[in-house]
């Protein structure tokens, strides 16, 4: 038995059942990493485009990061007292968030941060209705389940006044209609369903800008323009979960940047503390002071406004600005797109690559489960770790990945995915 295998069997004959099965699957134990690098305990390098589902923004133990989380641990670590990490934190966001985002208020998860948006809608329309997507992903928690396909399998009812509506999925249709002939087809489905199911108490539109979990599914230009404009001829608020494409991922700083669909709640998180575990709900004022979520105590998050998660933020923050990294995802992301695009053009198994900046999805025809961890785990051994999601690959690497890493990343990768066998 490998030592690999024995550490996660020692682990295992405590731990609960709930970790990703991709990690499952690529089976590592981890010694130590670094940049765009993992280093198991047997010496071996991975190229780690997984990056927690985008989580490691600014690389593995980058380290103005790590100099200044020490600090503060030095210092004090306790408490959601005023320091000057919170201060500067706040100075920090609002030099990268639009203007009218001017209120923020700290959590320690995603789903946390989503459910705390919701209520924030609920509060500041007086309405209890939310519209959210098939293939979304917004957390597992009592409230955002109901708002994340596949996840309520066997839980009972969801939360009353969920509503759930069809994406923008181009290449999975459910109507049979191709873009952009089909004027929004989708979206005129979604104003029927609002007009079936809704009782007229829709408080918001809840959505990802790039849907992660759904493979990287980024939808057509327009798209969240009208997202925007059916929110207004409903009366309701558009939440963005940015979590997965917040601080500049795919290019801009917000993913909802690149058009002209001003959110008016946004959610932050996973690349947002680079490893430390944060999230925020970003708002205008009169929103976020509207009760009773403004009510003293009544948005409160126990770890939210800690010095350590509000230093994590403020150095992500300060280095997505001053190091260029929206622009630095813009340019690699192109790049390795149009790498993988040629070099998978004639491999069976591929069926399409997508994605914006450095969120990008490999969708694989026809693979079930035993035949994705066989390519997960084929993938590892060739030095490359990568996420998965439905029937794709989904890569994120670090902002700060190198071309030369990426390049070697993306050759390793195809290699694998030509060379693998597979049965329909």
């Amino acid at each position: 038995m490998s030592r690999q295998r024995a550490h996660w069997d020692q682990e295992n004959a405590v731990l609960g059942p709930g970790l990703s099965e991709a990690v499952q699957w690529a089976g590592l134990v981890i010694a130590r990493a670094e940049g765009m690098h993992l280093y198991d305990i047997d010496g071996r390098r991975i190229a780690d485009l997984m990056g927690a589902a985008g989580v490691n923004l600014l690389g593995h133990s980058d380290p103005a990061y790590v100099d200044a989380m020490t600090e503060q641990m030095r210092r004090w670590m306790t408490g959601a007292h005023a320091s000057t990490a919170r201060l500067e934190m706040t100075r920090q966001l609002r030099l990268l968030l639009p203007a009218h985002l001017d209120r923020v208020q700290l959590y320690s998860g995603g789903a946390e941060a989503v459910e705390a948006a919701i209520r924030l809608a609920k509060s500041a329309t007086g309405r209890f209705e939310i519209l959210s997507f098939w293939q979304s992903f917004h957390g597992r928690t009592l409230g955002t389940i109901a708002h994340t396909s596949g996840a309520r399998t066997g839980l009972g009812p969801a939360a009353p006044g969920s509503i759930s509506a069809p994406y923008a999925d181009c290449a999975h249709c459910p109507l049979r209609r191709t873009y952009p002939g089909c004027g929004f087809a989708c979206l005129d489905l979604t104003r029927q369903i609002l007009d079936e199911q809704s009782c007229g108490s829709l408080a918001a539109i809840l959505a990802e800008p790039v849907q992660g979990r759904a493979g990287n599914l980024v939808p057509p230009p327009g798209y969240l323009e009208q997202l925007r404009a059916l929110a207004d001829e409903r009366g309701a608020l558009l939440i963005a979960d940015e979590s997965m494409t917040g601080m500049g991922r795919t290019g801009t700083i917000l993913a909802t940047d690149a058009t002209t669909a001003r959110p008016d709640i946004v959610v932050l998180g996973k690349g947002l503390g680079n490893g430390y575990p944060v999230s925020a709900v970003c708002a205008p004022t009169s929103l976020m002071h509207t009760p009773p979520f403004g009510a003293p105590s009544a948005s409160s998050s126990s770890y939210g406004g800690f010095p350590l998660a509000c230093r994590a933020v403020g150095v992500v923050a300060h280095a997505v600005r001053k190091r260029n990294l929206p622009e630095r995802a813009a340019t690699a992301g192109r790049r390795l797109l149009d790498r993988l695009r040629k070099g998978l053009d004639d491999v069976p198994l591929v069926t399409s690559v997508h994605g914006v900046g450095l969120a990008i999805g490999i969708a694989l025809a026809a693979t079930g489960k035993p035949q994705m961890r066989a390519i997960v785990t084929a993938l590892v051994d060739a030095g490359v770790l990568v996420m998965t999601g439905r029937h794709t690959l989904r890569l994120y690497p670090p902002l700060t990945a190198t071309d030369t890493d990426l390049d070697d990343a993306a050759d390793r990768l195809m290699a694998v995915l030509a060379e693998h066998r597979w049965t329909s």
